[in-house]
């Protein structure tokens, strides 16, 4: 029982962070980028600031899942960007496990 634990245990630990970008990426897949009101993680508006620079990268990714590409530049212009370096880091940290697991030490 043991045994099984630890290998669960080592082959989520180093795709943690890849499983929690996947996570985050469906989610936003299923949200309505277009209410007025929505829940937010942003300290900034938490604590009343206006301004937030990254405000509006979330539903930016959500209008391209929709195809919505002007709404999405105007929503935030870096939501393009975004969603190919977090598609980047998910793909460099599976792969970095698939060679860990193949006995390559990637670094």
């Amino acid at each position: 029982m043991k045994l099984l634990i630890k290998n669960i245990y080592n082959f989520i630990k180093p795709n943690l962070e890849a499983y929690l970008w996947i996570i985050a990426l469906v989610y936003l897949m299923f949200i309505n980028p277009y209410e007025l009101n929505h829940f937010s993680f942003c300290a900034f508006k938490m604590i009343g600031i206006d301004f937030c620079p990254g405000c509006g990268i979330g539903r930016s990714i959500s209008m391209l899942y929709r195809g919505d590409i002007l709404g999405s530049l105007n929503m935030h212009p870096l939501g393009i960007f975004a969603l190919t370096m977090i598609f980047y880091r998910i793909v460099t940290l599976l792969q970095k496990n698939k060679l860990k697991i193949k006995g390559v030490n990637y670094g």
